[in-house]
């Protein structure tokens, strides 16, 4: 005769599979993946990019998450005016963005923003937090958080470049034409100068034949009169 198991003990397994799944789940870091850990005094910050993936040209933001740890991961209230967030592309200049709590996760707050170029970002969070001093620096990249992905590879069926590409692409042809213009300009310019220089040169070269021959008739007659005296 064949074992059967009895629905009772397909129960208990289904139960303890879904226990120890939801625990391989909670364990592995999928999001936590796209975010950056790192510890300040007591507290722990996590910082990453409020969706991800970030996408070029859609909204988002620089988000922050403060804990403590040792006080049973308690959530950090009140920093949305304790503290300052700037936002970088590269090794550009730093924008400041409000920084806002986000309503049903306690500890957690966002500074919102739109990313409309691909690539590295660096938010900086400054300020206080419970009165400790606070001055970090996130830079996204492997290891840490993900950076922005450019848009046309998502695009579907076929690729539209973002506005901002557009007038970019617009300004920097402006700008070539505008120094080939420039240029052009100042290469008349010595044009006209070289032309200047040329006349006057000229003009000089003229005046000196005409006082040359002018001056031979007058030397050449004076030994004629020196011998008619005489």
């Amino acid at each position: 005769m064949r074992n059967r198991v009895s629905p009772g003990r397909l129960a208990a397994a289904g139960t303890l599979f879904i226990l120890v799944s939801g625990l391989v789940a909670a364990l592995t870091p999928t999001a936590a993946l796209a975010h950056e850990r790192r510890a300040l005094d007591k507290y722990s910050l996590v910082v990453g990019f409020n969706d991800e993936p970030a996408i070029q040209g859609q909204p988002n933001g620089a988000q922050i998450t403060v804990t403590v740890p040792g006080e049973d991961n308690r959530a950090v209230e009140g920093l949305a005016n304790t503290l300052k967030t700037t936002v970088a592309f590269g090794g550009g200049q730093p924008k400041e963005f409000k920084m806002r709590s986000v309503f049903g996760k306690p500890g957690q707050y966002v500074a919102d923003f739109i990313p409309t170029r691909d690539g590295t970002y660096i938010f900086n969070f400054s300020g206080t937090i419970e009165g400790t001093p606070i001055d970090e620096r996130f830079e996204s990249g492997p290891g840490r958080f993900n950076d922005v992905e450019a848009v046309e590879g998502l695009q579907f069926p076929e690729a539209v470049p973002l506005a901002n590409d557009a007038v970019r692409t617009a300004r920097t042809a402006g700008d070539q034409a505008a120094a080939a213009a420039a240029q052009a300009d100042s290469a008349r310019t010595m044009a006209m100068a070289g032309i200047g220089v040329g006349v006057v040169g000229l003009v000089v070269g003229a005046a000196a034949l005409i006082l040359l021959f002018a001056r031979r008739p007058a030397e050449s007659a004076t030994p004629e009169r020196r011998s008619q005296r005489s």
